[in-house]
């Protein structure tokens, strides 16, 4: 694992360590876990990012309101799709910050839930009203009350999540996390089943869906999908599940502890990208639940079958392709197996934006020599690795779509927004993606 500073992004000192090569002359770990300073131009996110749209933005039929002036309320569109259209701040104004914004927030609660009679209401508070020192918790215990005079039976959960609590997004998890984890076991499961499990850490419906459907060929039925497509009552009986399936650590990890520490419920960290991981996930879950070998076997091989002639004809396409990968430490580390042994494709560089040392370590084994690893690389320095290594392909999140657009390169997202990537169908429609929009004949015409 030996690995070198990247000495050709320069221009600031502080910035030389986040910045390496893998090579096999020197040992190293790009310096990560540190505040983004002031005027980098990074594309991380903040405390309440990680709370509203990462973990809580898919649970169906509740109402979000921010508490904020309206520029916090910018995410809830335009960054990741959302299972509810509507937007909900107290937009904070001047005499807000002077007088205090509890009553605000107080009449905001009472009008969401007497006109819309959601399943719940959940309250972020954000940086202003946590510098001014507004009493949020105050202001839902009064609308808490207010609402059973009405006899309106819906759950209020506020989120302590101001943007300045956490270097990044993470701890923003953390919160939503631990908040949402106190609905669990509030209601009984009439059915309860041995085959019954949780997905904990999938954020997108469509992925939700796919995993759900290769369980339930297995027998296996998924009590709640934490939170890609989750319900307030399907949170609510998580605890008589008889194993949890982690699909993203970093986000979820702490979720899936407290549910083993405190309701016994054991948990395995899955990885569902890519055929070879697909196999081994369904036997390693299919072997903890006792489901007859035959009915594993009969399930991948329905699966390998379908799509064997397709991977193969995109392996023989991509092998050799340059891919960049822009994304959550987890997501890398899971991308980058598949792409290299299951289509050929060679790694170039990573980038991430809150990794930490352990995953910067898994993240290296796994890369080829020359690759670049970059750590909360701003738009300067993510420009610079791009014109250096020139990949064929830049796989990121919807942020970093414009520059690489303009430099010419080919972009996939891999949040897949509109298409689903995990499992076996999902992995061909990866690999599709990926041929579809390299081979695309605009790259010749901005090229």
């Amino acid at each position: 694992m030996d690995t070198k500073v990247l000495n050709q992004i320069g221009g600031r000192k502080d910035r030389i360590n986040h910045c390496i090569v893998k090579c096999n002359d020197r040992t190293v770990i790009p310096a990560c876990e540190e505040p983004t300073q002031p005027g980098d131009f990074s594309e991380r996110s903040c405390t309440f990012h990680g709370s509203r749209i990462i973990i809580n933005s898919h649970i169906k039929n509740v109402i979000h309101i921010i508490h904020s002036h309206v520029g916090c309320a910018y995410y809830s569109w335009d960054y990741r799709p959302s299972t509810y259209s509507y937007c909900f701040t107290t937009d904070m104004k001047e005499e807000d910050i002077i007088f205090g914004g509890e009553k605000k927030l107080y009449d905001a609660i009472i009008k969401t839930a007497t006109e819309f009679k959601p399943d719940a209401i959940f309250v972020y508070e954000t940086c202003l009203p946590a510098l001014i020192g507004d009493n949020v918790d105050d202001a839902v215990k009064k609308a808490n009350e207010e609402l059973k005079k009405l006899k309106l039976n819906i759950p209020i959960l506020a989120f302590e999540c101001a943007g300045f609590k956490g270097k990044t997004q993470n701890r923003g998890h953390m919160i939503a996390n631990k908040k949402l984890f106190e609905l669990v076991a509030t209601k009984e499961l009439k059915n309860p089943s041995p085959y019954d499990v949780n997905i904990i850490g999938d954020f997108s419906v469509k992925s939700s869906n796919a995993i759900e459907d290769m369980l339930s060929k297995m027998g296996i039925r998924v009590l709640c999908s934490f939170t890609g497509n989750a319900t307030i009552d399907k949170i609510r009986v998580m605890d008589n599940a008889k194993l949890n399936i982690v699909h993203c650590m970093k986000s979820s990890i702490q979720f899936a502890k407290m549910m083993e520490n405190v309701y016994e419920v054991p948990y395995i960290v899955s990885n569902f990208f890519g055929v070879k991981n697909c196999c081994n996930e369904l036997e390693t879950i299919g072997k903890i639940l006792g489901i007859d070998e035959e009915k594993i076997n009969e399930t991948k091989n329905y699966y390998l079958k379908k799509n064997e002639e397709k991977l193969k004809f995109y392996k023989k396409e991509l092998r050799g392709k340059k891919v960049f990968l822009c994304h959550g430490a987890q997501r890398v580390l899971n991308y980058i197996g598949p792409i290299m042994d299951e289509l050929g494709m060679e790694v170039v560089g990573v980038a991430t934006y809150f990794a930490n040392k352990t995953n910067y370590e898994e993240i290296i084994k796994k890369l080829p020599n020359g690759a670049i690893i970059l750590d909360n690389p701003n738009t300067y320095e993510l420009e610079n690795a791009l014109m250096e290594c020139r990949p064929d392909v830049f796989i990121s999140d919807s942020k970093t779509k414009e520059l690489v657009h303009k430099m010419g390169i080919p972009y996939i997202n891999g949040r897949a927004p509109s298409t689903v990537y995990v499992g076996f169908d999902g992995f061909v429609n990866f690999a599709e993606d990926v041929y579809g929009t390299i081979n695309s004949k605009i790259w010749k015409l901005i090229r």
